[in-house]
């Protein structure tokens, strides 16, 4: 789901925690440690134990959950490794439990501490998949909508999801208090059950941790017994259905660390084996009592929780998910807390459990290190009585895919058949038998998601040793969607644009896609288009629009026309490539003028030619590598359009040819950015009908009219002549985060012919200047400029709030 509520996340993690405190208030008689006990397996590690116990006592080092306050224990594992202090078995909660796991697995200090803090967390933690990998179509859809969000699994998807548990059952009085038809209750449930399961069961799904994971575990992530780590392991998540926790030390390693870091309403829970897994911290948040259990003769305890919080230390997000942890967990905490030998607490009452900066990860780090420090002498107290072993880890480390590839011997794709397996193989383009590594993995894990037909996509190599096999687990999302994006301007003062899609998220197949316009312009679009087995697109289109430039605007408004446009297209097209475009088909104009006037005299047009039809070819293709539709900090795009117009009824008219070109580049970054462009569109033919006058102005291509190019200094739009090109420089610079200054500077000449370009009587050029403030807001872009051009004389204004449409 993609949705840009700020306060949405708010309220589901606050619905999380709430559940989660409702469920363990109910089921209180379920909370046993003999339940705990027994899933620890002691029966399999205290061989192990004993055996060390034969030399010297077993340590147990305990992490404890606290989101982003655990990079602490990175800190604290290093000055463990830099005296020598033997590890026999690790126990971890949430952020504990991820950290723990990874030194579990082999990672050493020095490692972990560079993983954690060349980590993208703002990506690990959400599902954002890197513009260039999403298709070209949706891309440009994202661009547009304030909100979207996708609904209703298609009838197999469901089917399968109820099989596997993936959707929470509702109660049958629930059910009762809805129907659909006429008394089908069996209709009525399918519908609301698979509505209303298509929603989110948390803001993110997980998949970019899980693929993470999946990287870092390379060599273990088969079914197995986590005590046969190179450092036996243990940790904790909490089971929604049952109330209790669930103390993991066997079975997936991935599916366990991504399922003791699942924060209630952020991430969606894990559900396996009749389970609903979310962070463990909810019920045991510190256990010290499980390492004790286990056979530990010496417990050291990384605390991370922090003291109660009165009023004003509870502002935001992260305070009330930390709050609501602890909260939960104060029962074992206050039980556990009494049992380590040596507990080493770092300050960190400035931080909270989403405070993953890259300065504050830096020092928290420190932070954890620093305490450790401080608990040198009781440390070394207790180095003394161990004697001189150092942790042993019992079998090979696990591979880090970012540094090092792996020979790959088979790649599958599950959760697809194999017609659609086949298009997503070719799509990838992965060989079996080559070395591969986690950038070409992830690759293709993003390329797959960006189809957007998939809820998440994740990828394991099964197989404990060289060469591994590959599989890509896809999940597939509900079918439909919804968008809805608003704008206010001082052209069109508010405007509205609503979408609904049918089947769009199908990868092969038939889907209708309808789109409307609510505003001082209005149009509507019908869509129709059928995916082949290749991905090549069939489309068929039908809409209307009602353009009136006589109608009220703030500023300038030197070309005015009233039309009305009934338009229909057949196609194909390809609407799954990621950066390229291409649409080639035949499209039927009726156009109706009603009135048009331009202050300046324009070009070689029929002007007695106000109502027609008109039967044209055309061709467009493109490449967009564009980082960000809006503010870009890198890329270019690059377009091309041919369109011949051939026939026509009643009246007859010259045929004539169109080309339109446009390139855009930036360089420099997010600091300061030069972004020179280009653009031209040249007509070709005598007497042009006037609905295909060449026109610019305004911020936004193809405003009016389709042709309509952007230049600043003029507002709303101007008439020029057959032949028009623009050239545009932008010099960027960020003020401070989200907000930035841009100079524009552009030139614009047209004239009728091009033997005319070096006539000064012939041609006509403007150049155009504009100071530009824009602050990226969640909402859109808030943008407001001061312009003027040689074609006003004088000084223009133009505010917007919005996305372009």
């Amino acid at each position: 789901m993609k949705t840009y509520l700020g306060t949405k996340r708010h309220v589901m993690v606050l619905l999380g925690i709430v559940t989660l405190a409702f469920s363990s208030l109910a089921q209180p008689s379920r909370v046993s440690l003999s339940s705990e006990y027994s899933q620890l397996r002691v029966e399999r590690i205290s061989p192990r134990m004993d055996s060390i116990r034969e030399h010297r006592p077993t340590v147990a080092l305990v992490l404890s959950g606290g989101g982003a306050k655990g990079a602490a224990h990175v800190g604290v594992i290093r000055y463990l490794e830099s005296i020598g202090m033997p590890i026999d078995i690790v126990v971890g909660t949430s952020m504990g439990g991820l950290i723990g796991g990874m030194y579990a697995l082999g990672f050493r200090g020095d490692q972990l501490d560079s993983l954690i803090r060349q980590m993208d967390w703002n990506m690990v933690l959400s599902d954002k998949v890197p513009r260039e990998y999403i298709s070209y179509s949706e891309a440009k859809y994202n661009e547009k909508y304030l909100l979207s969000f996708p609904f209703f699994y298609g009838k197999d998807e469901y089917e399968k999801l109820r099989e596997d548990g993936m959707l929470y059952r509702r109660n049958e009085r629930g059910n009762s208090e809805i129907h659909l038809g006429a008394g089908n209750r069996d209709a009525s449930s399918l519908i609301k059950d698979n509505l209303l399961g298509s929603l989110p069961s948390g803001m993110v799904f997980g998949q970019n941790v899980g693929n993470l994971l999946s990287s870092l575990t390379v060599g273990y992530q088969d079914e197995m017994d986590f005590y046969r780590l190179p450092i036996p392991f243990v940790c904790v998540a909490t089971d929604l259905v049952t109330g209790t926790a669930k103390v993991w030390t066997e079975g997936k390693l991935t599916t366990a660390l991504r399922s003791t870091m699942s924060i209630p309403g952020m991430f969606a829970p894990v559900k396996t084996g009749g389970m609903v897994l979310v962070d463990g911290g909810m019920r045991n948040n510190y256990p010290t009592d499980l390492a004790k259990m286990a056979g530990a003769d010496y417990v050291i305890g990384v605390d991370l929780s922090g003291d109660s919080r009165d009023y004003s230390e509870i502002n935001n997000l992260g305070d009330i998910i930390g709050t609501g942890v602890e909260m939960l967990g104060r029962a074992s905490y206050e039980r556990n807390v009494l049992i380590p030998d040596v507990t080493i607490k770092p300050v960190l009452k400035e931080f909270n459990m989403l405070s993953f900066s890259e300065r504050n990860i830096d020092t928290i780090v420190n932070r954890g290190y620093r305490a450790s420090l401080d608990m040198a002498a009781e440390l070394d107290s207790l180095k003394s009585i161990l004697g001189p072993d150092t942790t042993v880890r019992y079998n090979r480390s696990a591979v880090d895919l970012g540094e090092e590839k792996v020979m790959i011997s088979g790649v599958e794709i599950t959760g697809v058949d194999d017609r659609e397996s086949l298009y997503l193989m070719n799509k990838i383009a992965l060989d079996a038998g080559s070395k591969m590594g986690r950038a070409e993995i992830e690759n293709a894990a993003a390329t797959i998601y960006g189809t957007n037909a998939f809820d998440y996509v994740t990828y394991e190599l099964s197989g404990d040793r060289e060469p591994f096999r590959l599989k890509f687990d896809c999940v597939k999302g509900p079918i439909h969607q919804v968008g809805v994006g608003g704008r206010f301007d001082t052209e069109e003062i508010v405007s509205v644009l609503v979408n609904v899609g049918l089947n769009v998220h199908k990868l092969q197949g038939s889907s209708v896609d309808f789109t409307a316009k609510v505003g001082t312009n209005p149009y509507a679009n019908l869509n129709y288009s059928f995916v082949t087995r290749r991905g090549t697109s069939l489309n068929a289109m039908a809409g209307i629009r009602y353009t009136d430039r006589n109608a009220f605007s703030i500023g300038d408004n030197r070309f005015k026309i009233n039309f009305i446009n009934i338009r229909q297209e057949f196609y194909l097209s390809n609407i799954k490539w990621s950066k390229y475009f291409l649409r080639t088909g035949i499209r039927n104009d009726w156009y109706s003028v009603n009135s048009m006037m331009a202050e300046q005299v324009i070009g070689d047009y029929d002007l007695e030619q106000l109502k027609n039809d008109y039967i044209t070819y055309f061709f467009n293709a493109g490449r967009d590598d564009f980082d960000n539709g809006y503010i870009p900090t890198k890329g270019s795009s690059l377009g091309v359009s041919y369109e011949w117009v051939f026939g026509g009824f009643p009246h007859k008219f010259n045929n004539f040819h169109t080309v339109l070109f446009n390139w855009k580049s930036i360089a420099g970054g997010d600091a300061f950015a030069f972004i020179p462009s280009l653009s031209f569109r040249f007509l070709f033919g005598e007497d042009v009908p006037i609905p295909f006058t060449n026109t610019m102005g305004g911020s936004m291509a193809g405003r009016y009219l389709d042709q309509q190019l952007p230049f600043i200094g003029i507002n709303n739009a101007a008439a020029m002549q057959n032949m028009l090109g623009i050239a545009r420089t932008d010099f960027r610079v960020k003020l401070f985060k989200n907000n930035y200054l841009t100079a524009i500077a552009n030139y614009a000449v047209s004239c009728n012919e091009f033997n005319q370009l070096k006539s000064a009587y012939a041609n006509t050029d403007h150049f155009g200047v504009g100071l530009q403030y824009t602050y990226n807001l969640i909402l859109g872009p808030v943008s407001a400029n001061l312009h003027w051009s040689t074609y006003t004389r004088r000084v223009g204004a133009y505010f917007s709030i919005g996305f372009d449409f």
